[in-house]
């Protein structure tokens, strides 16, 4: 069990993790950073690849109780996709697109828990929303949810594509808010469009 603590050095080493990367980063950048010696950092972990592994289990738990929490203020399918940009956003204007390659490359098991949450979690959040969106007459009837749902995690994912968007002249945040107008607007149906429209105006 985490204790209080323990979830801030893990929440200070995403922050260096998001800024730097991982490979970068040495088990002694890291007790710096966080003000503590290497000693007591090897008490709460095995070694560099457990730290990262951790660090991930808490992004994730916490991914999963802001959509529980969050979406429940959402008044509808538009609002609750508005509440996904406004808080990824701040996230991603601080993050290194090497991240993702070296989670890929250096950290496998870690990676591979990512893709369980993508393809299970995501998929079942981003399916409900769309299936919300229809029910409320805000995204179009037309749409096949399910290749719907497909495709928009897996563009998602090539956002940090350094051979498509090099992060020397792209920011993270702009890319990330363009692609989701960019997927709204094939969705949204013309009262979608005026309910969009009105939330960007607030």
């Amino acid at each position: 069990m985490i204790n209080e603590q323990q979830e801030k050095w893990l929440r200070q080493t995403e922050v260096l993790f998001l800024r730097y990367g991982t490979k970068s980063l040495n088990m002694d950048d890291i007790a710096r950073e966080l003000g503590i010696s290497k000693k007591t950092l090897y008490q709460f972990v095995e070694n560099k690849d457990d730290l990262v592994r951790k660090v991930l289990e808490r992004y994730i738990s916490s991914e999963k109780n802001m959509c529980t929490t969050e979406f429940l203020k959402a008044e509808n399918a538009i609002e609750e996709m508005k509440i996904v940009i406004e808080m990824n956003s701040v996230q991603l204007s601080h993050m290194k697109a090497n991240l993702v390659f070296d989670l890929q490359r250096y950290h496998r098991d870690t990676w591979n828990m990512m893709m369980e949450f993508k393809q299970g979690f995501l998929y079942k959040v981003v399916r409900a929303n769309l299936e919300r969106g229809i029910s409320e007459g805000v995204y179009r009837s037309d749409l096949n949810v399910d290749i719907v749902t497909k495709l928009h995690i897996s563009a998602s994912f090539q956002l940090f594509d350094e051979d498509l968007f090099p992060s020397a002249e792209y920011s993270r945040a702009t890319i990330f808010r363009e692609y989701l107008r960019h997927y709204l607007f094939g969705i949204m149906s013309e009262k979608g469009i005026a309910i969009f429209n009105q939330l960007s105006n607030k």
